[in-house]
């Protein structure tokens, strides 16, 4: 008979303490303490042998981070290499999330068992924290910017049969802002007169891919010897800079990598790998910066302010694993 289980209501208090002090003066010393009740409840109902549904909700609260606290005033922004400053306190995140899903086991044939489950979720932060752009360039500072959403759907398969074990996997992700705010950024070519950009609810957050696909397989040709690999494939990402989705995103990309190893004796393993086996060019990362008045030398007419953070191309390892 179908029967339900549920989990026991989870409770949690978070409790954080910041401090910072200026060796030299007491400029940058500095006293944070964050507290939070995180409530959290969920609840699995079996319908059949292999087969349940679940659901829950959990609260969760995240503190500043010291790099946030210490570059948090718009009259005084900085760089990564710089940031250690007297700037206003700011608000714990707080994350809302509902949680849904199926899972299931069966044998599509004989010997073989597949795992699969399917989750929807959905996520709210509130007093989120960004990292916000000014009419400096290179420089930033980390302010909260209201409510954030982060919602989706997660699907999973795992196979195993015999010597093969194979898995899939797709991630669709709605991540957007849900306050709209204004900040500065004078190198993004949407920008106004005076350099702004308006950040409107539903603009998407940047650096945070729509779509990704995983998949992989590991082939065990003997007791000794396993062969396999894993390849990755993502939609592209709205640039940091561009909260307000003013321009293109970065390109989709495919990745491969393959793998193998053999073992020599019980202790002693040989391995290699190929990473990027097709030698994709792809970005991980992408923002805007300014096309004059760099200290480095300027390819002549350079007008294009967008900028990449390149992925690493094809590398191939090859070594030996020992354990004693």
């Amino acid at each position: 008979m179908p029967a339900a289980r549920c989990r026991k209501p989870g409770t949690s208090i978070a409790s954080t303490a910041i401090h910072s002090v200026d060796g030299s003066g007491t400029a940058l010393t500095g006293n944070h303490t964050y507290q939070r009740f995180n409530p959290a409840a969920g609840l699995t109902y079996k319908i059949l042998p292999g087969l349940n549904v679940y659901a829950s909700y959990a609260e969760a609260d995240r503190a500043p981070m010291p790099v946030e606290l210490t570059c948090a005033s718009p009259t005084s922004p900085c760089s990564l290499a710089n940031f250690l400053s007297a700037d206003p306190d700011l608000k714990q995140v707080v994350s809302h999330t509902i949680e849904t899903g199926v899972r299931a086991e069966m044998e599509p044939f004989a010997g073989a068992k597949l795992k699969s489950e399917l989750g929807l979720y959905r996520s709210t932060l509130s007093d989120d924290i960004h990292a916000v752009g000014t009419n400096l360039p290179g420089l930033i500072f980390f302010q909260n910017v209201g409510s954030t959403l982060r919602q989706g759907i997660d699907l999973k398969f795992r196979l195993t049969w015999e010597q093969l074990t194979a898995y899939l996997a797709y991630s669709f992700i709605d991540a957007e802002f849900r306050t709209g705010f204004t900040e500065q950024n004078p190198d993004n070519p949407g920008a106004d007169a005076n350099g702004n950009i308006f950040v409107k609810p539903g603009n998407r957050i940047p650096n945070i891919p729509e779509h990704v696909l995983k998949f992989g397989a590991d082939y065990k040709a003997s007791d000794k010897w396993t062969i396999g690999g894993s390849a990755l494939a993502a939609s592209g990402r709205v640039l940091f800079g561009d909260e307000a989705n003013l321009t293109p995103r970065t390109p989709p990309y495919f990745v491969l990598n393959l793998h193998s190893s053999y073992w020599l004796q019980p202790n002693i393993q040989a391995f290699a790998q190929i990473n990027n086996a097709f030698n994709a060019q792809y970005y991980t990362f992408g923002t805007f910066g300014p096309t004059a008045a760099l200290p480095i030398v300027q390819a002549p007419g350079a007008a294009n302010p967008r900028q990449y953070s390149l992925a690493a191309p094809i590398g191939v390892k090859v070594g030996l694993r020992v354990t004693f």
